[in-house]
Order: C-alpha cells, then sequence, then structure tokens
C-alpha cells in the first residue's frame, strides 16, 4: 500500500524511480522494475546501484517461517549495500507494532519496545539494526499504526459493509481505538524528510490516534455520515460497551494483551512541520467515495 503511493508521489515530483518487486508481471508506467526480493544480493546490488534514496517497505507479514528471513536478514543485506551505493536518504518502514504490550496509555518514540509475536520482534530486530546508522546518510524510521486505503480499508470495511454482524463487533469495541492512518499520510510522512539533516536515525510515529473519530464507534457514525451526505457536525459516536470488556475478553482468548485505550502519539512528527494531507476524516471520505459507482 504504503509503496505504490511513495512510488506515484515520487513520480508526480519528477523523480526517476526504481522498484522492487517478486511480481514478474508488475508493472508501473514511467518505472524500472527489478524482479526480485531482499534475499537476492545480485538483484539488490542492480537495484541499488546509482540511487539517491531508497524507501523500505518490504515485509513479510503473515508467514512466521519467512519473517526473520525477510524482515531482518533482508534488511541487513540492504544496510551492507547502501554505503557503496552512496544513498543519501534511507527511510525505513516499520511498526507501532515493535512496542508490543504496555501498560502506558499514550505511547511515543521513547516509550520501551516489548514485541511479542514473531512479526513484531522480527521487524524490532530490523530496527535496531537500521538505528546503529550509516555515514553520510540521512535515515528515518517510521512507525505507522493500521496503514488502510482504497483497496484494504482494515476496520473501515465494518461501517461500509454495515452488516449487523459489523454492528455487534462495533457494539462491542467500539470505545477502542481504531488506529487508522491512510497509506497515503504514510507515504507523505516517508517522503517529508528526503532533505532533512539528522545528526542519527530518528524515529516518527506515524499516528491519527489523536483524533475523536479513531474509534470503532467513532469510524462507524462517521463513515454513515459521509455516506449518507449528512454533515459531520455534531454527530455523536454509537452506543458501545466499555472498553473493559473486549479488554477482558482478550486476556481470556490470547493471554496479555493491551488495554484498548492505547493511543500511539504522532506529537513528535506534528512537530517537525508535517500536517496530515488525509487524517481520519479524509481517509474516509476517499475511501467511501472509490467504493461509490461511477455514473455512465
Amino acid at each position: 500500500m504504503v509503496g505504490s503511493k511513495i512510488t506515484q508521489k515520487l513520480l508526480q515530483e519528477g523523480y526517476e524511480v526504481r522498484i522492487l518487486t517478486r511480481k514478474k508481471s508488475f508493472h508501473i508506467d514511467n518505472t524500472q522494475a527489478f524482479v526480485g526480493d531482499v534475499a537476492d544480493e545480485r538483484v539488490l546490488r542492480l537495484f541499488l546501484n546509482n540511487v539517491s534514496h531508497l524507501f523500505h517497505c518490504a515485509a513479510e507479514l503473515h508467514n512466521e517461517s519467512k519473517m526473520w528471513d525477510i524482515n531482518v536478514l533482508g534488511t541487513e543485506r540492504i544496510l551492507n549495500l547502501i554505503p557503496s551505493s552512496k544513498i543519501a536518504y534511507f527511510c525505513y518502514l516499520s511498526s507501532v507494532g515493535v512496542i508490543g504490550l504496555t501498560d502506558k496509555q499514550l505511547i511515543d518514540e521513547r516509550s520501551k519496545c516489548n514485541p511479542q509475536n514473531t512479526y513484531e520482534k522480527s521487524k524490532w530486530a530490523a530496527e535496531q539494526l537500521v538505528a546503529k546508522g550509516i555515514d553520510n546518510c540521512n535515515i528515518a524510521i517510521l512507525r505507522p499504526t493500521n496503514v488502510i486505503d482504497e483497496r484494504r480499508p482494515g476496520v473501515l470495511a465494518l461501517p461500509i459493509r454495515g452488516k449487523w454482524r459489523d454492528r455487534l463487533i462495533v457494539f462491542l469495541k467500539g470505545g477502542e481505538c481504531a488506529h487508522i492512518v491512510h497509506a497515503e499520510d504514510v507515504a507523505d510522512a516517508a517522503m517529508y524528510f528526503m532533505n532533512t539533516h539528522f545528526e542519527k536515525p530518528s524515529h516518527f510515529i506515524v499516528s491519527c490516534d489523536y483524533e475523536p473519530f479513531n474509534t470503532f464507534s467513532g469510524l462507524w457514525s462517521l463513515c454513515k455520515a459521509i455516506q449518507q451526505g449528512r454533515s459531520i457536525e455534531g454527530i455523536s459516536s454509537v452506543a458501545h460497551l466499555p472498553v473493559i470488556v473486549p479488554y477482558f475478553l482478550r486476556r481470556l482468548w490470547r493471554g496479555s494483551c493491551n488495554y484498548g485505550n492505547v493511543r500511539y502519539s504522532s506529537e513528535k512528527l506534528l512537530a517537525t512541520g508535517f500536517h496530515y494531507h488525509l487524517g481520519v476524516e479524509g481517509a474516509v471520505r476517499q475511501i467511501v467515495a472509490s467504493r461509490r459507482p461511477v455514473a455512465s
């Protein structure tokens, strides 16, 4: 999701863009595609030759047996090749998942990382490699929350579908933060630091958790108002159970887990002057509009 948005934005700004992809049939106009993955050092060397800026969005999300090889060792291969490629800017897309289990309600870049599952642990290990830094290379490490877009709307699919089962989920989890952030906003953050000088690799949480509608019930109300063409002024969240209810249900099912009122702060990112182009409302409007039939 994020990689395609970065590609589109770079092309719009006049950059020559290369893409590393595992899909032989993958094609975006005016780009040069290299077929391979982060395990193939030969392809990586060709891909990185004479490159000025690198955005590392590749990760294994589902197959646990491949997560360490792709997320950690693949990142290490890239880091080893960057000095010889003379790359000036490296953006690593991590995840707020590296925070893992926490007893804090507000999380920022200084919060202790306590990853729990294989994915979280692999992303945290990769982050630690990137955080060592590279001479003459500015490095930004981004930790997005739950990234969504028009193809993968995440929890926003609940109000879009609007079935009774979706409403039941919202009634149960409604007070919990949904942590959504649109891929376009994450891409903007990745490009925002292209010409910034960092003394050392810098971490930034990319999150819209500060927005009041970024809860399961808030998204339901916001989405329904936009679908029906109503003003969002004065709308309130739909009825839901207290956040302690889904928390205890998760405890019974999974064991240790975070409370549903945890928020990930993007204060550090906003303090740099960055502005979310879409935010929660813009993300919902854009995704809802993409689902409407086009008049012939």
